[in-house]
């Protein structure tokens, strides 16, 4: 019997099944049904580009490489450092490619049967799940109704070539729907992209030259969650303020931006929303003459004809692309486990009735940064579960934990929680993670002994190198030598600016205008200007 099977080699597979064996676990075997490492991320539109950059995107003990800090990754760079990573710490080895399983089926003594394609059965005491949940497409009801016209899900997506000269509806405007937007807008007769309500919380890849996550530091992820409308609104203004006087495009971009995220209406807006780390959006619209329309409510002429609910009409439609979602569905668990919600599960990873026998790997998406960092924190956990360096709760309390953290995540996140099941707060859940794992970053410790080492900590971009500085899986020398390659960063010259207008400037022009009199009643009243026309015809 194995100790555990690890399903799927994308980014999760790998680094969980190399964190096994670097515990010590030698009974690993990772199945990917695909001939090549990378998973999802292998399979994805042609020109897809990171929405993080390698800073934040890279496993926390092995390094992206020097001159790399500011880059974001295509597709195949990411699986290039993947296939990489997992060649240095002998994974590769571990994997059996063209390995499609079909069946997990809990034995009746201990741990799993697993069934593949091919009609080979494993037996294992462990299954961790690394496939992520972007295997099933959510689609709207209207979908059925689309019998005229062609409709693709962003899953079957490559590129726009079949879209020139046509008139393509867009649904949804997450990251992968607004770069369909914008490959879409570019070559074809009319596109429209339709929002239910936002596109989430627009943020760029870049500030200047540098990667804009760079930027978002430990300064930052400590702003409190409940002053996140105070923050947006200084991020509106600071959008604003950040004009390029010869870049026509970058202004109306910024200020397409503002517009999109002002209609947020979570109520702790960005830190209340998913982020959707792309101006591909408003790039459409500025660029290309894209149009966001509201939620479709009413299909008429097979798809043809689409009404919107504010009151839209599209003619004419050719094509639709859905970038909805996915359903939270494993095809091959048992039908108790079919769809399970991550909220359901502890620290989105642990089911209370199958404990560390069953995990979930890469069930947290993170309303900003990466979920590489995060799936590497869950890798670690599970790995030191397995060999007894660290044990869950009893199942009572785990239901406890779930329960509270179900409740603060609802609570933050507000409607988005309910839509987006597996959203949590990147440095919430990265630092919670670690404060069970007891790697917790030594800010304090360094802060006097290793003020250097400290500042990159503090104002470089929250990344997972800062947790193998002490603790269970401590990399120390490593860790302080990467820190050190990581860009420090202070507030930018807009956010600045917008602050000091936001704290400063706008409490004192109200407190003086409460203390000065009212003198506009002792002006004298200005006298319309009459028109040649109408003056003096009555005398």
């Amino acid at each position: 019997m194995l100790d555990c099977i690890v399903i799927g080699a994308g980014p999760g597979g790998l680094v969980c099944t190399k964190e096994l064996l670097e515990q010590g676990v030698r009974e690993v075997v990772c199945l990917e049904q695909a001939s090549d490492v990378g998973g999802v991320f292998a399979n994805t539109y042609d020109n897809l580009v990171l929405t993080s950059s390698t800073t934040i995107s890279m496993f926390s003990d092995f390094w992206s490489g020097d001159g790399n800090q500011h880059k974001f990754w295509t597709k195949d760079e990411a699986v290039d450092y993947w296939k990489r990573y997992a060649k240095h710490f002998g994974v590769l080895e571990r994997i059996r490619f063209n390995s499609k399983v079909v069946a997990v089926i809990p034995q009746e003594s201990e741990g799993w049967q697993v069934q593949l394609a091919s009609g080979d059965t494993l037996v294992s005491k462990r299954v961790a799940l690394a496939i992520g949940n972007n295997a099933i497409p959510k689609y709207p009801a209207w979908k059925n109704l689309l019998t005229e016209v062609e409709y693709f899900h962003s899953k079957e997506y490559r590129n726009a070539d079949k879209f020139v000269g046509k008139n393509v509806l867009a649904v949804g405007g997450g990251e992968s729907g607004s770069d369909v937007a914008l490959e879409t807008s570019r070559v074809a007769s009319n596109c429209w992209v339709s929002l239910r309500d936002t596109a989430g919380w627009l943020a760029d890849r870049w500030r200047g030259k540098e990667a804009a996550d760079a930027f978002v530091n430990r300064v930052i992820w400590g702003i409190p969650r409940n002053w996140g409308e105070f923050f947006s609104k200084v991020i509106h203004r600071a959008r604003l303020i950040d004009k390029d006087p010869a870049n026509k495009d970058f202004n109306a971009v910024n200020k397409i931006v503002v517009e999109l995220n002002k209609k947020n209406k979570a109520r702790n807006v960005v830190w209340g929303s998913f982020g959707t780390k792309t101006y591909s959006l408003p790039k459409a619209i500025v660029q290309h003459g894209c149009k966001v329309v509201g939620e479709i409510v009413k299909v008429e002429d097979g798809g043809k004809t689409l009404h919107t609910a504010d009151g839209e009409t599209l003619r004419n439609v050719d094509a639709v692309v859905f970038s909805t979602g996915y359903k939270n569905h494993v095809s091959f668990l048992p039908e108790e486990l079919k769809e399970t919600d991550p909220r359901s599960l502890y620290k989105h990873m642990f089911h209370p009735k199958y404990r560390d026998k069953l995990v979930w790997i890469g069930w947290a998406r993170p309303n900003l940064g990466s979920q590489f960092p995060i799936m590497e924190m869950q890798a670690r956990l599970f790995a030191m579960i397995c060999t007894g360096e660290r044990s869950l709760p009893a199942p009572a309390e785990m239901e406890r934990v779930t329960c509270a953290d179900r409740a603060a995540w609802l609570e933050q996140f507000d409607h988005n929680a309910h839509r987006v099941r597996s959203l949590v707060d990147y440095r919430i859940y990265l630092d919670d993670i670690a404060s069970v794992i007891g790697c917790e970053p030594p800010l304090w410790k360094y802060l006097f002994l290793h003020p250097r080492i400290w500042r990159h900590m503090i104002f470089g971009g929250t990344q997972a190198t800062q947790f193998r500085l002490q603790g269970p899986g401590n990399k120390e020398s490593l860790a302080q030598e990467i820190l050190l390659k990581i860009p420090p960063h202070s507030l930018a010259a807009p956010v600045f600016k917008a602050l000091v207008i936001s704290i400063v400037v706008e409490p004192l022009n109200y407190i003086f205008k409460a203390l000065l009199p009212d003198t506009s009643a002792l002006k004298p009243s200005k006298l319309k200007k009459q028109s040649p026309m109408t003056s003096n015809q009555n005398v």
